[in-house]
């Protein structure tokens, strides 16, 4: 993990947007957000970035516990 990643792991769902939030006023992307398996978190996540208009891709063939903010 890079310095600009975010680990979401331990997180509560409810505090995921303002996490985020957080995160991108303080770091620019790219930067990977860790998600762990989750569907939950991944689907709160993307809907964050979808609503946001990010760029984003999720995980790669071998670890899909990431989304890759571009």
């Amino acid at each position: 993990m890079s310095k600009n990643d975010i680990d979401l792991h331990g997180k509560f769902y409810d505090d995921v947007e303002l996490t985020l939030e957080d995160h991108f006023y303080n770091n620019t992307p790219p930067f990977k957000i860790v998600t762990g398996n989750s569907s939950k978190m991944k689907k709160k996540v993307i809907s964050y970035l979808n609503n946001n208009d990010y760029k984003y891709m999720s995980g790669n063939l071998y670890n899909q516990g990431y989304i890759q903010v571009l």
